[in-house]
């Protein structure tokens, strides 16, 4: 499982760089708009909610689930985090049940199942 881990890390470390410089892009050309309103500035919180903060979540998941395949004993962290993205992923799916949503909830569940393996094989 340790395999499988690190597997899903990287993936997460790839998506989590993706979907950030997404958001830093989507950030930057909405303040080259040249317009100052209410709605630019909406849009902008919401590229930063949606994509940066995701991005980085991904990135700090990535990292913790190779911290946890390189040694079990830090295993926790990952244990943790895979949970809170499965909870979150579970929750868009309870408000609206669509295949986008479901997809989303693959990579935290083979995470979290990933992790609780590696933690368990120690």
């Amino acid at each position: 499982m340790k395999t499988g881990l690190k597997i899903v890390s990287v993936l997460m470390l790839i998506l989590g760089v993706f979907t950030l410089a997404t958001g830093v892009l989507d950030i930057v050309m909405l303040s080259n708009t040249g317009s100052d309103g209410v709605a630019v500035k909406a849009l902008m919180g919401l590229a930063f909610i949606l994509f940066v903060l995701s991005g980085l979540l991904d990135v700090i998941g990535g990292l913790l689930g190779l911290r946890a395949a390189n040694d079990s004993g830090k295993a926790m962290g990952a244990i943790v985090f895979g949970l809170l993205a499965l909870l979150a992923g579970l929750g868009t799916v309870a408000m609206e049940v669509n295949a986008q949503n479901i997809c989303a909830c693959v990579l935290p569940a083979i995470y979290f199942i990933c992790a609780i393996a590696v933690k368990g094989s120690r």
